[in-house]
């Protein structure tokens, strides 16, 4: 995959950015993101939610580690 590319040739895991992703995405969709995320593919994931109960709901059985900021 693209970011295994970018892994070998920065030396580093890309940063994933998602922007009130929950409203575009099925459950399906939402189930193979939070998989992905939980395999730690990427080095840092940085969601933004203008329902943030909703995204702590979704990520509370993730096992990784989390942290929610409010700006």
């Amino acid at each position: 995959a693209q970011y295994e590319l970018l892994e070998r040739s920065k030396g580093f895991k890309p940063i994933l950015l998602l922007d009130d992703i929950f409203d575009k995405l099925d459950e399906r969709r939402i189930e193979k993101l939070l998989k992905s995320i939980e395999a730690k593919i990427f080095g840092q994931v940085f969601i933004t939610d203008a329902r943030p109960e909703r995204t702590k709901d979704l990520l509370r059985d993730l096992k990784t580690d989390v942290k929610y900021f409010e700006i």
